[in-house]
């Protein structure tokens, strides 16, 4: 692995690791709360780094990721901190910071499973089916999530309309 590849894989766990700790806590990725600002700047960092990182040489899926990444973040930005007041630029904001973190373990599935254990990898790249099928179980998950996630927001919203 080069130092590029290093750092890039030291700042992807960290921004995972903030984003863990963002669904934990809360149950969302905010991206106005102190935990979802540094999640969103090692995101960003972990994007950029990445587009100097290349097997294949030139571009790769693994960079068109990386731009999916980052347009999610900027939307999640761009829609602001009065999301709450508009139900559905809530529930955007949400999937889009929500994405991201999915988007995101794409390329770190890949490439753990493509290099580990050192020596004998347990897959051999993005079409392996180990790969696929972890992939699919991931999407699932995202799907719950979300889902999850809007449920609870709509709960919320609800309890705070009967409350007024």
């Amino acid at each position: 692995m080069s130092i590029l590849g290093l750092i890039h894989t030291i700042i992807a766990i960290i921004a995972l690791v903030f984003a863990a700790n963002g669904l934990i806590k809360t149950g969302f990725v905010s991206p106005f709360s102190a935990t979802g600002k540094w999640y969103s700047i090692m995101t960003v960092l972990a994007c950029l780094t990445s587009f100097g990182l290349s097997k294949a040489g030139g571009f790769n899926p693994g960079h068109a990721i990386g731009i999916l990444i980052l347009v999610l973040l900027a939307i999640a930005y761009l829609i602001g901190k009065n999301a709450s007041r508009k139900r559905i630029l809530l529930y955007v904001q949400v999937f889009a910071m929500t994405a991201t973190v999915f988007l995101s373990l794409i390329p770190a599935v890949n490439e753990t499973l493509s290099r580990v254990p050192a020596g004998a990898p347990l897959a051999t790249g993005p079409d392996d089916p180990l790969v696929q099928n972890v992939v699919k179980v991931l999407l699932v998950l995202f799907i719950i999530g979300v889902t999850a996630q809007i449920l609870k927001l709509r709960k919320t919203s609800l309890a705070a309309q009967q409350a007024a």
